[in-house]
């Protein structure tokens, strides 16, 4: 009778290992990779959007035991290992290019490669849905957010033309009869997005068989989100017009929106339900066993993610010591006067070493500079982030964009203008440029990936940004136009880094 209790308490052992194992493999990713799992779990605590990031593991855990057949013995470990090196090196990537969404992402990369290094291929593939869910993990998304404005206020303005009602649109502003709607970012309906994404996934996971079909059913709780959230915000905008501001502008609001959002969430269920396939036993397998490789396999796992840990280290984390400039030298403009930057605008640049602005001023044309230099890109200390930007959400506002070629620093080509709202309804078109080691660069990615390639080599080399914009009464073009005349006026980059570098 004794040896029986011991033979089962031995196989409870054995069964037991895999998830020591796995277990290991992901505290250590964690550990030595905590700025990137505590980034991620702050922004769940702190944003309203993302406190659903700590249910995901959970929900993923579920639906793999649900579900899911039981593991058998692991096969062909080799794919975890090729995930695991992918994850680790899109995290040295993001994390050189300060893109933390790109480190979470490989964090869960490594996390999901750590699965198949510890049970094995089939169980990758068997698992492969909920494993694929532990990315909602990732606070991601918020790029859209302008895109999903813009379609917001497009589907508002059509549906109340329908009405043959009067309206108008600027950028993100809508006017009726009875005053200016904002389609702010929290009315882009990003929240819901994302939210209906999160339980379209499960309800496809239950409820249908084949990929397909799941696939199909998230593209559908997509385009159903964001028209449903166009829908929404024709009604309140409708409701406040047609009482004259009276409701739909305070509290009832929020209480108007939520239960309409309550609403699209059952009728989401219920479209879901009418093409869910009948339910079926799922095949059960042997239980996982450890095997002789089972050990040397989390081994080499987490050898690996000491090495990306210790290469970080020592080579994109080494100290820099730089020294900003005493004071920042403005651009050079021939032609045109150089008078004090603005009083009522300013570009919001709270993390560089050094700003300086003027107002450039020829014949008609006026022009504000602001100008953001960093000694070198780090933590705190990016180069590229969202709180250096044009627009400083308190008097002014950021409510469109408008794409234009611009000659500027050697190049003619297309960039973004963004359209900006401030006091007294004044309106700002800004281009923003950005500048690393003497090259420019319009697109934000193009930067980044710079950064990283520098940064990778052991270099960090100093850069930042110029934002140069023109008012304008009705008509951005007009503001492009004087944009235009001053930048082809614009002294060469190379030039205006000369007089930095001597100082």
């Amino acid at each position: 009778m004794a040896a029986v209790t011991t033979d089962t308490s031995l196989d409870r052992s054995i069964a037991a290992t895999p998830i020591v194992y796995f277990s290991a493999i992901v505290v250590t990713a964690i550990a030595l990779l905590h700025p990137t799992a505590l980034d991620m779990a702050t922004t769940w605590a702190m944003s309203s959007s993302y406190h659903y990031g700590v249910l995901v593991a959970p929900i993923a855990v579920w639906m793999i035991t649900a579900k899911s057949a039981k593991p058998a013995t692991p096969t062909n470990r080799a794919p975890g290992f090729l995930i695991i090196v992918a994850g680790a090196t899109l995290w040295l990537m993001g994390h050189a290019a300060s893109v933390a969404v790109v480190e979470q992402f490989a964090l869960v990369t490594t996390i999901i490669g750590s699965v198949c290094v510890v049970y094995g291929g089939g169980v990758l593939r068997s698992w492969a849905y909920p494993l694929a869910f532990l990315y909602f993990m990732v606070p991601f998304g918020e790029a859209i957010v302008p895109g999903l404005q813009t379609i917001t206020a497009q589907i508002v303005v059509a549906m109340l033309s329908a009405l043959s009602m009067p309206v108008s649109i600027d950028g993100y502003l809508i006017r009726t009869p009875a005053g200016a709607f904002e389609v702010a970012e929290a009315c882009a309906g990003f929240r819901f997005l994302i939210s209906a994404l999160m339980i379209a996934a499960v309800f496809a996971y239950v409820s249908f068989q084949s990929l397909h079909k799941r696939i199909g059913f998230l593209l559908f709780a997509t385009a159903f989100a964001i028209l449903a959230n166009g829908v929404r915000a024709f009604m309140l905008v409708l409701i406040a017009t047609l009482t004259d501001m009276q409701w739909a502008v305070g509290p009832d609001h929020l209480l108007i929106g939520w239960m309409f959002y309550a609403l699209l969430f059952v009728i989401l269920i219920a479209v879901g339900r009418r093409f869910a396939d009948a339910p079926t036993s799922q095949p059960s397998t042997p239980t996982q066993q450890p095997g002789a490789s089972a050990l040397p396999a989390m081994l080499a796992a987490i050898a690996m993610i000491v090495g990306v840990a210790a290469y970080a280290s020592v080579v994109i984390d080494r100290p820099v010591d730089k020294t900003a400039p005493v004071s920042l030298s403005l651009l050079n403009a021939p032609g045109w006067r150089i008078l004090p930057p603005a009083q009522n605008w300013r570009a919001h640049l709270p993390q560089a070493d050094r700003t300086a602005g003027a107002t450039y001023v020829n014949a008609n044309n006026t022009v504000y500079v602001s100008l953001g230099y960093f000694t070198h890109d780090r933590k705190g200390g990016e180069i590229i982030n969202y709180d250096n930007r044009a627009w400083s959400d308190v008097s002014w506002r950021r409510i469109g964009a408008h794409d234009a070629v611009i000659y500027l620093f050697g190049t003619s080509k297309t960039r973004r203008i963004d359209i900006l709202a401030g006091p007294e309804r004044r309106r700002l078109a800004a281009v923003t440029v950005y500048w690393l080691d003497g090259e420019v660069f319009l697109e934000r990615w193009r930067m980044k990936l710079a950064q990283a390639k520098a940064k990778l080599t052991g270099r960090n080399p100093s850069g930042g940004l110029i934002i140069i914009a023109a008012s304008y009464n009705r008509d951005p073009a007009n503001a492009v136009a004087t944009l235009r005349n001053f930048t082809s006026d614009v002294e060469p980059l190379g030039a205006w880094r000369s007089r930095i570098d001597r100082q």
